[in-house]
């Protein structure tokens, strides 16, 4: 599980691992996320999977499960296992190695403090850019990202620019201030 500083703690995000330094995605195959997690897991290589919860009614009744943020995608450490050895899962269908590996894992700490703090982080379009801000105030405090307005209500767009992928969450407007550059 990743470690998460809490709202008390200093403004600086901790990565999702701190020991990673060279974040890549393994592509899976449809609906083999979690099976790609195991398989880095049993081999002691550090794995991040976004989940989020999702909620189906029926007239049976209600079912409640975790599916991955970004389908089909699952982040790992590519200093800690030969790339042979990933497609040995025979789940992975290719492995994406990013131009600025410690770009992705600042994402990745985003998303991941993000999805420790509030279950309503959804996966977003990835079209529009909004104003760039930094979250000042409440239990998002510390997270940088992207204010777009949506008819009356605000949304914290939360990027992985190298996937062309974003998450989003309902933010108040007060609790963030623009971001200098």
């Amino acid at each position: 599980m990743p470690k998460i500083p809490s709202s008390d703690e200093s403004e600086a995000i901790a990565a999702p691992f701190p020991h990673v330094s060279n974040w890549a995605v393994a592509w899976t195959k449809p609906r083999c996320e979690r099976s790609v997690e195991d398989y880095f897991g049993q081999r002691g290589v550090a794995c991040f999977l976004p989940l989020i919860s999702k909620r189906q009614v029926y007239k049976s009744g209600i079912k409640n499960w975790a599916a991955p943020l970004f389908s089909s995608y699952v982040f790992y450490d590519s200093n800690s296992m030969d790339r042979h050895k990933v497609f040995e899962s025979r789940k992975v269908v290719d492995i994406l190695i990013p131009p600025d590996p410690v770009t992705l894992g600042r994402e990745l700490s985003q998303i991941a403090l993000a999805l420790d703090r509030d279950s309503s982080l959804r996966e977003a379009r990835f079209g529009e850019i909004g104003r760039r801000v930094r979250v000042v105030r409440g239990p998002m405090k510390g997270l940088s990202g992207e204010l777009l307005r949506v008819g009356p209500a605000c949304h914290l767009i939360l990027r992985v620019d190298f996937l062309g992928k974003a998450a989003e969450l309902a933010i108040d407007e007060s609790c963030v201030e623009p971001e200098l550059d």
